[in-house]
């Protein structure tokens, strides 16, 4: 019986999909893993060529459509609803595996009983590390940026630019690669569904710790490739998901005065930089305008339709760890 239940979304990314399932191939088996791939109401012409793909080079991976794009989270839920495995490793179709990170990962949720989730370091292709870990949710590191929060109090907010070495307790996790487990993840419901795009980890881990007095860690050891931004055009639709995430979570999590203050202070925020930025200008209408769930993406997709689009051909996938300095 596999160990754990790896987790992919697809949503219009076939080629980025196939490249991570290639790179995960690579170092894994498919006794250890079962393999749940999501299709998150993707163009048909790249559900086609995704499936098509999947049939011929990975017959045994669980390829699972969804009539409607469900977010990051919904998109995640869908994908456990098929899992099997006392573990889950959520991967985002943007990730190359360039090294076993996931067996360490798993050994070290076996023993250690208190730790319910784990992550590792992230980098780029021209291997340059991203910030590979959150803060908890407060409203210091909801308002400031690190460089004042790592002068405050370093200990309570570590310095996210260093590269660790050692195993470490951090508030929350990068988002692109991380293993759960099974139990732990089912009992506090999983994602937040509310969320469309962003804030899912930080969501998470906060009811980790709170509602099974639990603990997220970073090891730091290992790492993979994200390509940030690759899965997600960038778009003023994204930017605005992302300040609905952010003020429904601390909105979720944190005392109405606190929440208020933050509140206060992006308006003012927004308002200032609105002088120079036609960006922040839509911002602070929004929060004027009063911001909610009921602005997302979420409220905005439609049931796809089945529709018979003969397969596309099949496409070479340049594969770029070859790139990686490691």
């Amino acid at each position: 019986m596999p160990k754990a239940s790896v987790i992919i979304i697809n949503y219009n990314t076939a080629n980025l999909t196939l490249q991570c399932l290639e790179s995960f191939c690579s170092f894994y088996s498919e006794e250890l893993f079962e393999v749940i791939l999501v299709d998150n109401a993707s163009k048909a012409s790249d559900y086609k060529h995704l499936n098509h793909q999947i049939n011929l080079l990975y017959p045994k991976v669980k390829l699972v459509r969804s009539r409607i794009n469900l977010g990051f989270g919904g998109g995640n839920m869908f994908g456990v609803q098929h899992a099997t495995t006392p573990y889950y490793v959520f991967v985002n179709s943007d990730v190359i595996f360039i090294e076993d990170c996931l067996s360490p990962m798993l050994r070290f949720l076996e023993d250690n009983e208190q730790v319910s989730i784990v992550g590792c370091n992230s980098i780029d292709e021209n291997n340059q590390h991203h910030k590979p870990f959150h803060y908890k949710i407060d409203l210091w590191s909801e308002i400031f940026g690190d460089a004042f929060l790592n002068t405050l109090a370093p200990k309570k907010y570590p310095n996210r630019k260093i590269n660790y070495t050692e195993a470490m307790r951090v508030g929350s996790f990068q988002g692109s690669l991380f293993v759960t487990k099974a139990s732990d993840f089912d009992a506090v419901g999983g994602f937040d569904t509310n969320l469309f795009l962003y804030y899912e980890e930080k969501d998470l881990s906060y009811r980790i710790e709170k509602q099974l007095k639990k603990q997220v860690y970073l090891l730091p050891q290992y790492q993979h490739v994200h390509l940030q931004g690759k899965s997600t055009a960038p778009s003023f639709l994204i930017s605005k998901e992302l300040k609905i995430s952010q003020f429904y979570t601390i909105k979720k999590h944190l005392p109405w005065l606190v929440y208020a203050i933050f509140y206060l202070f992006q308006i003012l925020q927004c308002g200032i930089k609105g002088i120079f930025s036609s960006k922040n200008r839509k911002y602070t209408l929004l929060l004027l305008k009063g911001i909610s769930v009921a602005d997302s993406l979420k409220h905005k997709q439609v049931i796809a339709q089945n529709k018979d689009i003969p397969t596309l051909p099949s496409q070479k996938i340049e594969f770029i760890v070859s790139r990686i300095n490691r």
